[in-house]
């Protein structure tokens, strides 16, 4: 903690000098005071909207009431409201930066009010008209500015600078996040270094369920990055957020017709290539929204969005074990992949405003992702070590090689359905909504066809180089026979035929209502806040496994080869002829007979079926006085759980169904500060609660028993009584937002974890099964996971000419863990954790040129425990990438652009307990596409 807290003080320092440099910039920024549209209203209230000279609403702007403690900031339509003001004259200011602020008077009577329309200019400073990103992250920086509680924001716009193709993959971008990939592509998303499930994920609120069956987390690959219209990543949750979000909460915002004045019609097109395997990929999108009836205050959007990129994976694969204090390799598995991967998205909204006191909504959100794929494999199980083994070079004595070809499909879906709505009434605000999200995974095949070598020989493996060991095939002379792994066609027969099918679904119903009530606390301007919310959620898992070992008639393995070879990492291993795709058509009538049976043990164990119902309440006060806020308040959920699985003994193939409740009660108090400085520093301080519900596999009341036979069998077993995790978090945050368009902040965090999940290899002691080795989820004691972030991007509009169109991006995060593991065995780093994790970028930005070069890093973290043998622990190295993209405005309708992905060309790396036993090695390749939008 020492350390952790001089290296907080020096980030702060930091920032603390770099603010000396800019505030220089600010005061040399001229502030204006322009006229704005006025109209009177009946009701005694200022109201209005502030928008953008292009009239798209900005939201965030700061809204304050000279001479008072009244400060209200613009919702996503660019809108705010001040009621219960005293009849008077008042003077009403305009802030948001990146544009010249406003200050107009405002007149309210005991009756009458007045309804202003503010429509910004960019500040003089500018002197240049700039395209690119400017506009849409000057209305994020405000909203993160406007926030009372800590969170970081980016706009659509900013995040379209970057070749990303989903939401994973921007959330990267954004201080404190980092990805885990799939095939090269995000897949989750780690936040401040906690383990994936300690952030949830919403869009437009909706907290979205999960595809996967085995996790929490949501695979963000699933959703296209152009469906959003801003990132907000919110790191100190408040009282009226859902509570199992001990990390944060990611929330994708999507766009409205009524965010903007006039019809919106907009789209683009984008062709490319990937470098491995010459795979060609596309994109599309088209957005149409418009307003509608006399007085335009019924709003529709919709947005549809499609891509498919085709491309190669080289993979190698070794697991391994420990035998007498010596490492040494137990399977080494290379992998060829040729994969297809489409995604589809789609978003509708309609807005409607019937008056100025009633706002409804309905919206939906569609995605599908399907990963089409063929894997040529050739695996090698390694027996018998010769003296003298170990982990860098030695000799199996008998050596096992199949060649395997694999036929994967699985497609999710993420669907969310939200129908809300917001009343004002005299002394108080009504809002509400319904929600029904559902995320389903499926397996509408999984093949395999396998052929083995039968020669069973001795190999000498050399792992001096553990990126790209070499092996060779010994006789029993030790002469080298090869060198490769093509095999002579005669020496692989038939082995077997599988199929798998499976599915996951996750489904939840959700009902909210809040009130807000304003009213005076001392000197302060209170604005309470309440109300419940009801969470009914249920999940299932499925799979079938079938399989023919017999093989009855099964084809020669010269029969079912094709004209190429497997040849990975540009050649550096040989593994011989790849295998037919169309097997299961070719061959399926003659597998799929009386010998075609299914795989009871691995069927069964996978299923389950669970519910979770949670019901909350929450209070909490907002006291506003003129450059302060504070907010406080508590929230109270009850949760209960149902689950279905069965107790399954493989010795003697039967299985039972078993059914298990819990439920338990979980407070969540928390405090933010808010505090601004005369010279535009914001200062934030929170304490809040939340916490991390258990997987709904690791709660299934499974139970699976081997080799009952032997006395010493092993037992995996769900955990009916798992724990949530639960976490007291502490946050400090300075931001300095700079004019005309930046930002430097500094913050630390740190969590303190009760109740941490693991899954423990432990020995059952006593009773039927005494002796028998058990895997079992387990509640360790305790944890905590801390660290720092620094973040400064900035435009440099105020250089002359040229160079008014640079800007920069630049944020680091720091972060550490420690958690009990069960049982008292030790410690160990939360999965998820890297220390350092950081985003660099140079941008340019002219009156028709956009370009960006950008580079994202992170450090190692651990990835997978073995709580029997921690040297085990399976480990993702550090990786940083590289990509790049450019734009030139045509005209005013279009731009032709350019993207390339991967520049570094680097590769993904997997390790267990120590770098030189690498468990996992891929690479990818470089991408690049090239296309042209139009904004009608």
């Amino acid at each position: 903690m020492r350390t952790f807290a001089k290296r907080a003080l020096v980030s702060l320092a930091v920032a603390a000098a770099l603010t000396g440099y800019t505030a220089t910039v600010q005061a040399q920024t001229q502030v204006n005071t322009v006229a704005a549209s006025v109209q009177t209203i009946n009701a005694p209230s200022i109201r209005g909207q502030v928008v953008s000279p292009e009239g798209q609403a900005l939201q965030g702007a700061l809204i304050r009431v000279l001479g008072t403690n009244r400060e209200v900031a613009t919702d996503r339509q660019g809108r705010f409201r001040i009621d219960g003001l005293p009849a008077g004259n008042y003077e009403l200011s305009v802030d948001f930066i990146g544009y010249e602020n406003q200050t107009v008077a405002a007149v309210v009577t005991a009756n009458a009010g007045q309804e202003f329309l503010f429509e910004l200019e960019q500040l003089a400073v500018e002197r240049i008209q700039v395209v690119g990103s400017r506009g849409g992250q000057a209305r994020a920086l405000n909203a993160q500015r406007a926030s009372d509680n800590i969170k970081s924001v980016v706009s659509s716009d900013f995040l379209g600078r970057f070749p990303d193709a989903n939401v994973a993959e921007s959330m990267q971008r954004i201080p404190g996040a980092s990805i885990q990939r799939d095939q090269g592509e995000g897949k989750y998303v780690n936040v401040r270094g906690a383990p994936l499930e300690y952030a949830n994920v919403s869009i437009d609120g909706i907290v979205l369920p999960s595809p996967d069956g085995s996790t929490r987390a949501v695979d963000l690959d699933t959703i296209p990055a152009d469906v959003i219209a801003a990132l907000e990543l919110t790191k100190a949750i408040t009282p009226d957020m859902d509570a199992d979000a001990i990390a944060g909460n990611i929330n994708i915002v999507t766009q409205g017709a009524l965010d903007s004045r006039g019809r919106i019609m907009r789209g683009s097109v984008a062709m490319g290539r990937n470098e491995k395997g010459n795979g060609d990929s596309h994109r599309v999108a088209a957005t149409f929204g418009d307003r509608f009836g006399e007085r335009e205050n019924i709003g529709l959007l919709v947005s549809f969005n499609d891509s498919e990129t085709n491309r190669v994976t080289d993979n190698i694969e070794h697991t391994w074990f420990e035998d007498d204090g010596v490492f040494l390799p137990e399977v080494t598995e290379f992998k060829d992949y040729e994969v297809k991967r489409s995604r589809t998205g789609a978003t509708a909204r309609l807005d409607f405003r019937p008056t100025d006191d009633a706002h409804f909504f309905l919206s939906h959100t569609y995605s599908r992702f399907e990963d089409y794929e063929y894997r040529d494999s050739l695996v090698i199980e390694y027996d018998r070590f010769e003296a003298g083994s170990n982990s860098v070079t030695g000799v199996s004595g008998r050596t096992t090689f199949e060649k395997e070809m694999r036929h994967r499909t699985f497609v999710n879906r993420i669907n969310a359905t939200q129908f809300g709505g917001r009343h004002f009434l005299d002394n108080m605000t009504i809002d509400y909504s319904a929600a029904y999200s559902r995320a389903s995974q499926k397996y509408p095949d999984r093949d395999y066809l396998l052929y083995r070598e039968s020669s069973r020989p001795r190999v000498a493996y050399d792992y001096s180089n553990p990126d790209f060991p070499t092996y060779q095939v010994l006789d029993s002379n030790n002469n080298v026979v090869r060198s490769d792994f093509n095999f002579p066609l005669e020496d692989l027969s038939w082995r077997r035929y599988e199929r798998r099918f499976g599915e996951s679904e996750d489904k939840e119903q959700s009902y909210a209502i809040n009130f807000t009530m304003p009213g005076e606390w001392g000197n302060a301007f209170s604005t309470f806040r309440f109300g419940a919310k009801m969470r009914l959620r249920e999940k299932f898992s499925d799979e079938d496994r079938m399989r023919n070992s017999v093989g009855a008639g099964a084809p020669a393995f010269a029969d079912i080869i094709i004209d190429r070879h497997s040849r990975p990492f540009d050649g550096f291993y040989h593994n011989g002829p790849k295998m037919i795709r169309d097997y299961v058509a070719r061959y399926g009538s003659l597998f799929e007979n009386e010998d075609y049976l299914p795989r009871v043990a691995a069927s069964v164990t996978g299923d389950y079926t669970a519910s979770e119902d949670t019901y909350a309440a929450y209070a909490m006060n907002t006291l506003a006085w003129d450059n302060t806020t504070v907010v406080f308040g508590a929230r109270v959920e009850h949760t209960k759980i149902t689950g279905d699985a069965f107790e399954f003994d493989a010795d003697t193939e039967e299985a039972m169904p078993v059914s298990a409740k819990n439920d338990y009660t979980k407070f969540f108090p928390s405090a933010h500060l808010r505090h601004e400085l005369d010279n535009g520093i914001v200062l934030r301080a929170a304490y809040s609660t939340a916490l991390s519900r258990p997987n709904f596999t690791d709660m299934a009341p499974y139970f699976v028993i081997e080799d009952r036979e032997t006395g010493v069998g092993t037992i995996d077993i769900g955990n009916t009584d798992l724990k949530p995790t639960f976490a007291h978090s502490f946050d400090l945050m300075a931001e300095y937002y700079i004019e005309p368009l930046g930002l430097i902040s500094a913050g630390a965090f740190y969590k303190d974890l009760k109740d941490p999940i693991f899954k423990a290899r432990s020995t059952f002691v006593g009773g039927e099964f005494d002796g028998f080795r058990m895997t079992r989820p387990e509640n360790a004691n305790s944890g905590e996971l801390y660290g720092f972030e620094v973040n400064w991007q900035q435009t440099l509009a105020n250089l002359p000419g040229f160079w008014s169109g640079f800007g920069f991006l630049a944020n680091y995060t720091h972060t550490q863990s420690s958690a009990d593991l069960p049982f008292g065995i030790g410690k160990t780093d939360l999965a998820g954790t890297s220390k350092h994790t950081y985003n660099l970028g140079l941008n340019y930005d002219s009156e028709r040129f956009s370009a960006q070069l950008a580079y994202n890093y992170r450090s190692e973290f651990i990835d997978a425990y073995d709580t029997a043998n921690p040297g085990l622990n399976v480990y993702w190295d550090g990786r940083g990438t590289m990509d790049f993209t450019a734009s030139y405005k045509i005209n005013d309708m279009f731009t032709v652009f350019t993207e390339a992905s991967n520049l570094s060309n680097s590769r993904a790396i997997r390790y267990q307990g120590d770098r030189t036993r690498v468990y996992e090695h891929e690479q990818f390749g470089r991408a690049w596409q090239v296309g042209i939008r139009a904004n009608f």
